[in-house]
């Protein structure tokens, strides 16, 4: 946390969903045993200066507020940056989903720019509901306490200097092999998928 911006960097996999994620998912497949795990990416417009919530996929009028490394509190008044969210299914090739079939989720920072503040790993567990999950992906500042008239030129500032490079290992169930490694690119201005590693389909590819 800086003087006067309060910085995001999160990677959370909840049952939420951002509003402003929108357009033609990015589509990878993954195979877990005989299991199929199919992970959409949508990316958002950045955001200027507006309003981030989220919403509860349970209760449509429920806003949840996140902030930090995806801890909850008031939500950012004036966003500046980034917003992907992702949706994990898991089918199984034959029979059903057994019962709390969850995906576990490891993020390292591996680079960063200097000005960032440090982030910790970030390990959660979650259990699937109705065999989907979402996965939400932010990167940026609130620039409430930052006066009117600097607002600006410290959008263009934190523009040139500010990225950072992730690492995201996920897991199904009580597995120890990732089925997949994600490595991230966020800036303030997009948020990217620079690398994708997963098991090969029976095919021999994967997406």
């Amino acid at each position: 946390m800086e003087t006067r911006k309060a910085w995001m960097a999160l990677a959370v996999m909840a049952f939420l969903h951002g509003r402003g994620a929108s357009g033609e998912p990015q589509r990878h497949t993954f195979t877990s045993g005989d299991h199929i795990i199919t992970m959409d990416v949508r990316f958002s417009d950045p955001y200027v200066g507006k309003r981030l919530a989220f919403y509860d996929d349970t209760d449509p009028l429920k806003e949840i507020c996140l902030v930090g490394n995806g801890d909850t509190g008031a939500c950012p008044k004036r966003f500046v940056g980034t917003v992907a969210t992702v949706m994990f299914t898991v089918k199984r090739a034959r029979g059903k989903l057994r019962r709390k079939t969850s995906i576990r989720e490891y993020v390292t920072v591996t680079a960063q720019s200097p000005d960032l503040p440090p982030r910790p790993p970030f390990d959660k567990t979650q259990v699937l509901t109705n065999g989907a999950i979402n996965d939400l992906q932010a990167f940026g500042y609130d620039e409430s306490d930052i006066s009117e008239g600097e607002r600006e030129a410290e959008r263009q500032k934190s523009k040139e200097r500010l990225w950072r490079l992730c690492r995201q290992e996920l897991y199904l169930n009580s597995e120890t092999v990732p089925f997949a490694t994600i490595n991230w690119r966020y800036t303030l201005d997009a948020i990217e998928i620079v690398r994708v590693q997963g098991r090969q389909n029976r095919g021999g590819e994967f997406k």
